[in-house]
């Protein structure tokens, strides 16, 4: 997961540098913004490097051996996404040789068991669905995915961005 959630910052910030502020149009080449919940296809590229920073957030985590715990609504759809490119990797045989080292286990394949693990709540998803996406934005505006959660700890506000 922690090569994944890498590679997504990567993604991110890739779209970023190329696309800017343009809205997503999902019948166009995103490298992973047209991943993200359509409410989001219109956010500028600010917004988009504070996604992008939530990936690293979370493959900082994993490099320091902590498991990465969703502090915001961002991050917590950063980590639905990390999640679903280690599994198609994983399913696809698609993972490097420090990988097919490790002992397999009889629940390897249970990603639902590791979204389960990882994350309190799956809020997120409700932004995926045309039917609760309106009132999922009333409760968390797009501009709000930033900030901690109840409950959680701020991430340090002057940590920047990578690139």
């Amino acid at each position: 997961m922690r090569i994944h959630a890498w590679v997504c910052a990567d993604s991110a910030y890739d779209d970023i540098e190329e696309r800017g502020d343009d809205p997503v149009d999902p019948t166009e080449w995103w490298n992973l913004f047209d991943r993200l919940p359509e409410c989001t296809y219109s956010e500028s590229a600010l917004w988009r490097r504070q996604m992008a920073r939530s990936y690293d957030d979370l493959a900082e985590d994993l490099d320091a051996g902590q498991l990465p715990r969703p502090r915001t609504m961002a991050e917590q759809l950063a980590l639905m996404i990390v999640i679903l490119h280690a599994s198609a990797a994983m399913s696809d045989a698609e993972y490097g040789d420090d990988v097919a080292a490790l002992a397999s286990h009889p629940r390897d394949g249970d990603w639902d068991a590791v979204s389960d693990g990882l994350t309190d709540d799956r809020d997120a998803e409700a932004f995926y669905h045309p039917a609760t996406a309106i009132r999922g934005l009333q409760v968390f505006p797009c501009r709000t995915w930033f900030t901690a959660r109840v409950g959680e700890d701020p991430r340090d506000p002057r940590r920047g961005f990578r690139r």
